[in-house]
């Protein structure tokens, strides 16, 4: 007995012995020293074990004893108590009844274990759980946890907010299915291909599809979920809507492209403005010395010589005007281009009667020195046309009298008009020494002069001036030419300007 008592007080749960009845036959030296929180009295050899315990936990341990008569089989309670000092105890009642041959309960053996440790972890798990849950559940960012075959399985109420889709929609579908469209589903696949192989994935821009068909844009993290053994069962995507955000990117990069636009714009304009300058320099220093020389040799020349007669005193002066002329025609073409790219030409629209208009222009053309005869071909002219005068004779002097310069040699240049439907169309055709493939795109950039012209007088200013005049009258030119064969312009302007 001595030996069975020493075996008993060794083990680490306190043990009873008690009859079918449930007396106490023997309990352990464990048993001696629970806690007094659960008991009236100190156990006793002889007593019933529920005379020592507190009412509630006597009542319970009678209930059990009555089923394992009944039932024969092992049964498991638990119980908490608070103790002197206040603090909680957690008992765990195990009790096993003993079967003899006939089957009938002999004994029954009570092991009661100390749990508090365990119950306190619980809770502790318990209560993280929970915290852990909530602060899934109510965080101010999109979390979505997804089984290994791309199914839903975790969805909070940010979700909801933002997509629209409530849990129970959502639970049970495939992610792809719910949110993504065809377009963005291979990306998809591709990031969780990449999360179940333990790649850690960062900022991933995914577009998600709303319940009610509209769109945002998500930017994504995902971690692999894994079992204590380190199996990956899923994946876990936390990430925000960075729609605004994007849009507001995105706006602030087209505002950059446009400045730099604008800029790159503002350069190359200063860029042309500097060629131009340039050009005109060398232009005008060529265009002026000429007749300037020219009048200061004549001048001289007149001081010079005594008792000059009038017939060579005429013909002097004749040369020193013709030289001013040229030269006031040239400033002419420089204010004028001038207004025109600073924006100062207002238009006057006027009635003007076409065909005296066109024999003002012929005649006043037909006096150049160079003496080409002006051929014309009038068809379906309006009486009259609504337009800026000084705009349109503008337009004829320059196509004219340039068709007459760089056609040496010739005898006549080509005038065109013609009437149809709203409006009037102008060609202007020598048959001179043509312009070059490769500068017929730049016959209206200003102060810019051909090759093989340099014996003819001008600014380079003429064309530009003629461009300019046509777009303020809402018009269009175009222009054919081949080299040595001749130059055609065509220019088309409404009959009534709005």
């Amino acid at each position: 007995m001595d030996v069975l008592s020493s075996l008993l007080d060794n083990l680490d749960e306190a043990l009873f012995i008690l009859d079918r009845e449930g007396k106490i036959l023997l309990f352990n030296k464990v048993a001696a020293e629970l806690d007094e929180s659960f008991m009236v009295k100190p156990f006793q050899a002889g007593d019933y074990l529920t005379d020592a315990m507190n009412l509630e936990t006597s009542l319970f341990t009678r209930d059990i004893i009555q089923e394992i008569k009944l039932r024969k089989e092992p049964a498991k309670s638990y119980a908490d108590f608070t103790n002197r000092n206040g603090a909680k105890i957690y008992l765990e009642f195990n009790f096993v009844p003993v079967i003899n041959e006939e089957g009938i309960e002999t004994y029954i053996h009570l092991f009661i274990r100390d749990v508090t440790a365990q119950k306190i972890f619980e809770k502790k798990l318990t209560t993280q759980a929970t915290n852990i849950t909530n602060l899934i559940e109510n965080a101010n960012a999109v979390i979505i946890g997804i089984d290994t075959r791309g199914y839903i399985t975790d969805w909070n109420k940010h979700c909801t907010e933002l997509t629209g889709f409530e849990k129970d929609e959502a639970y049970a579908q495939k992610l792809t299915d719910l949110l993504l469209s065809e377009k963005e589903k291979p990306l998809f696949d591709e990031l969780v291909a990449r999360g179940l192989n333990r790649e850690s994935i960062t900022n991933c821009e995914m577009l998600i599809h709303h319940k009610d068909g509209k769109r945002a844009i998500f930017l994504l993290n995902c971690t692999s979920r894994t079992t204590p053994t380190g199996e990956v069962v899923g994946l876990l995507f936390v990430g925000q809507d960075i729609t605004e955000l994007t849009e507001y990117r995105r706006s602030l990069e087209l505002k950059v492209e446009q400045k730099t636009k604008a800029l790159q714009e503002a350069l190359k304009k200063e860029k042309e403005v500097v060629e131009m300058k340039n050009r005109f320099v060398s232009i005008a220093s060529h265009e002026f010395r000429s007749p300037l020389s020219s009048i200061e040799f004549e001048t001289s020349l007149i001081k010079r010589i005594k008792g000059i007669d009038n017939k060579n005193l005429r013909k002097r002066l004749e040369t020193i005007e013709k030289q001013t002329s040229h030269m006031s025609r040239l400033l002419d073409d420089v204010l004028a281009y001038g207004k025109s790219e600073a924006g100062k030409i207002q238009l006057f629209i006027s009635d003007i009667l076409l065909k005296e208009f066109l024999a003002r222009i012929i005649e006043e053309v037909s006096h150049r020195p160079e003496k080409h005869r002006i051929k014309t071909d009038f068809r379906n002219l309006p009486q009259i046309i609504g337009a800026d005068e000084k705009l349109l004779r503008s337009i004829l002097i320059n196509l004219l009298t340039n068709a007459i310069k760089f056609s040496p040699g010739k005898e006549q240049v080509y005038l065109t008009v013609e009437g149809s439907g709203t409006e009037i169309t102008i060609t202007v055709r020598d048959e001179g020494m043509g312009i070059p493939k490769d500068e017929l795109n730049k016959i209206f950039e200003p102060f810019l002069r051909g090759k093989g012209v340099e014996g003819i007088q001008g600014t380079g200013l003429g064309l530009s001036i003629v461009k300019k005049s046509i777009e303020l009258l809402n018009g269009s030119v175009q222009v054919e030419s081949e080299l040595n064969k001749g130059t055609t312009f065509n220019v088309t302007i409404p009959m009534r300007q709005p």
